[in-house]
């Protein structure tokens, strides 16, 4: 089967800053020596897609034709398949996979493929993420594969910790990462370790640039990094191939 390297479509701006963080990872994830070696990365950083967990609540309108619609540029554009930085994003994953005929890489299923693969013995896993990914069960399909049992924060501890870290008025999209979101951060998965996570899951692409491997006592999954290594893969497979 022939072999050239695949063009990556970012369909990105769900939040600008890890869109950032995922084109830098996909770089550092890329063996290359020179410029010429590293891939040909299409992105599309569209922050004006509407807010995706207010629309899993129902209480705003479907990002599904917006997302459609960027994906449609990136394929117009020249990409041979997609990769979305922001996890909740995913819960229309199905239905904009069949609006376009090039694939999107699904990011709980790279993730949870990784877990498997690197943590076998892990049976229980934390998840830190928006109210709209815990909600919409995103990661639960794929770790029910593998029999892996699933720990989410208690409604107090996903308001006052981890949607404070992220959205609050000191929190990641509002003013970046820093020392208060980081804290919460922490806290927030330390009360799943205690109640019995084996790992954690950073399952909001916000959520690692605040907690990242080693600062807890058990491992810390980036889903963004995670993607990025699953995309250069991709982009440096045969042509046509499987994931």
């Amino acid at each position: 089967m022939k072999r050239r390297e695949k063009v990556v479509g970012v369909l990105g701006g769900m939040g600008p800053e890890a869109t950032s963080d995922f084109f830098l990872k996909v770089i550092r994830a890329t063996p290359a020596t020179t410029d010429q070696e590293h891939l040909q990365i299409l992105i599309n950083n569209n922050p004006k897609i509407f807010d995706r967990t207010a629309a899993v609540f129902g209480r705003g309108p479907s990002p599904l034709q917006m997302l459609i619609e960027s994906a449609r540029l990136l394929e117009a554009a020249g990409a041979d398949f997609i990769a979305i930085p922001c996890v909740t994003a995913h819960y229309f994953h199905g239905p904009l996979q069949k609006e376009i005929k090039i694939p999107v890489l699904h990011i709980a299923e790279e993730t949870i493929n990784y877990l498997a693969r690197k943590y076998p013995e892990v049976k229980t896993v934390g998840v830190l993420a928006t109210t709209g990914t815990l909600k919409a069960n995103i990661f639960e399909i794929f770790c029910a594969k593998f029999k892996i049992a699933v720990i989410k924060p208690t409604e107090e501890i996903q308001t006052s910790k981890v949607g404070e870290a992220i959205f609050g008025c000191e929190g990641i999209k509002t003013k970046g990462p820093c020392d208060a979101s980081r804290k919460l951060m922490r806290e927030a998965a330390q009360t799943l370790i205690d109640r019995g996570a084996q790992a954690i899951i950073a399952g909001c692409t916000e959520v690692p640039l605040v907690l990242k491997d080693g600062d807890l006592s058990v491992p810390v999954l980036d889903t963004l990094s995670i993607l990025a290594e699953s995309t250069v893969a991709f982009a440096m497979s045969e042509i046509g191939g499987a994931k």
